[in-house]
């Protein structure tokens, strides 16, 4: 994926090649593999690539980059301070110092610099250059091509440690890296933008001695008594690793610190440093064809295409929707008005209808309450007044006895719940007057 690189970091020792693999993933490291071949550099070079192959073969390991360290021994690395104001012409200078620094003709050497990034306010430089003897990389360069795996880079030993410090550990504090084989133990301090390197004869006691380490902080001047971080890698037992800072590394156990150049040589790719360099000409590095990202670019493309296609799908579609509906409803507007305009009509030829019945209703009710009322009153009462209303009548009079009157009208059929409103009173002539007030026994 274009994403997603592999990486292989290839450490060649005075008698082991290790080989480590790596992946970035979106910027985040994982270690997916480390490998040995015990005894390579004492294999025939025929023999050598039938195992590496083998071995790449059995265990599927890519092979698009790969970065290779040699032993400081095969090169020199020195450092220089140079003002930060030459900008571009820093690679003219550096290959001035090149040529007086190196002691083989420059036709017969390869070299690279790597630069510190500038900080705000800084004045000068620390550029890192690395020269390395034709000789003795362009033997590599061949073998590693005729075996499959052509290199992208190249660099030396120390410088890959360095590297690897301020890579993995970003603002680190100060670091020795002893790098153990057989015959002797290789010393690298890095403190800072800062690197020094030793080579002194191994012991079958001393696996990280002494003496290498004082000589290293010397000629570093730096205090022995400040902290600093121990790695102890390269051909050692278990228990010369066990002190070993676990790698902050996804995947990489404490035990993975043992093959940390290996690791440093694999992350060269895909992190940046002050000691970022690559021995191998331009001409001659090995370079993923671009041509083999064109279909998962175009896949990019396309899905990030229909993303946008489906996300934007809903909101056009409630567009195109309202549109037709906004249309739809404009063209049945005026028959909605009249529609809205002859219930509007119906509504009140029903109000009017419903007082009409009503009218006729009451108007029944009141014949058959007045003719109940003919028949059942003596002669001798009276009525002033009559009213009805939802069910209701009242009715006033003068009557002989109002009691009377109350008891004809309970006894009648039509009538219920007959009761004075107010009191009975008696008139000049000696009549009661009276108020009752009763309720249609049959519908109303």
């Amino acid at each position: 994926m274009i994403f997603v690189r592999n990486s292989v970091g290839i450490e060649i020792g005075e008698n082991d090649l290790t080989l480590a693999i790596a992946r970035s993933s979106f910027g985040k490291v994982q270690l997916k593999a480390i490998h040995r071949i015990a005894g390579f550099s004492t294999l025939a070079e025929d023999e050598r690539k039938k195992t590496l192959q083998a071995l790449v073969k059995t265990n599927h390991i890519p092979t698009a980059r790969v970065y290779l360290t040699l032993p400081r021994e095969h090169g020199i690395v020195r450092q220089i301070d140079l003002p930060v104001d030459l900008g571009r012409k820093v690679s003219d200078v550096v290959k001035l110092q090149v040529e007086s620094m190196s002691p083989w003709p420059a036709a017969e050497i390869y070299w690279d610099y790597a630069a510190e990034t500038a900080r705000k306010g800084q004045k000068t430089l620390t550029i890192t250059i690395v020269i390395i003897p034709r000789s003795h990389l362009d033997p590599w360069i061949s073998f590693f091509k005729s075996t499959g795996m052509p290199l992208s880079g190249a660099t030396l030993s120390s410088v890959a440690a360095g590297h690897g410090i301020q890579a993995i550990w970003k603002q680190s504090k100060p670091a020795i890296i002893l790098h153990r084989e057989r015959s002797y133990t290789e010393g690298v301090f890095v403190n800072g933008n800062r690197i020094s390197a030793l080579t002194a004869a191994s012991t079958e006691t001393e696996i990280a001695p002494r003496a290498l380490i004082d000589r290293l902080l010397s000629i570093s001047k730096f205090s022995p008594d400040q902290e600093v971080q121990m790695i102890v890698c390269g051909d050692v037992d278990e228990t010369a690793v066990s002190d070993n800072p676990p790698i902050p590394i996804e995947n990489a156990g404490r035990e993975a610190a043992k093959d940390f150049g290996s690791i440093a040589t694999a992350i060269l790719p895909f992190k940046d440093s002050a000691f970022k360099s690559n021995l191998v000409p331009p001409d001659l590095r090995f370079r993923e064809s671009q041509m083999q990202l064109i279909p998962v670019i175009v896949l990019a493309v396309l899905t990030i295409a229909m993303g946008g296609l489906l996300v934007a799908r809903e909101p056009y579609q409630n567009s195109v929707y309202a549109a037709r509906l906004d249309a739809e409803v404009k063209k049945v507007a005026p028959q909605a008005r009249e529609v809205a305009e002859q219930e509007k009509e119906l509504n009140q030829l029903a109000e009017r209808y419903r007082a009409l019945t009503g009218q006729l209703q009451n108007h029944d009710y009141v014949l058959e309450t007045l003719g109940e009322l003919a028949r059942i009153l003596p002669s001798s009462a009276f009525l002033v007044s009559y009213g009805y209303q939802d069910g209701a009548i009242t009715i006033s009079g003068f009557a002989p006895s109002a009691s009377e009157i109350q008891n004809l009208l309970e006894s009648s059929p039509v009538f219920k719940g007959v009761e004075f409103t107010n009191g009975v009173t008696r008139d000049a002539s000696g009549k009661d007057l009276f108020t009752l007030k009763m309720v249609l026994e049959g519908p109303k």
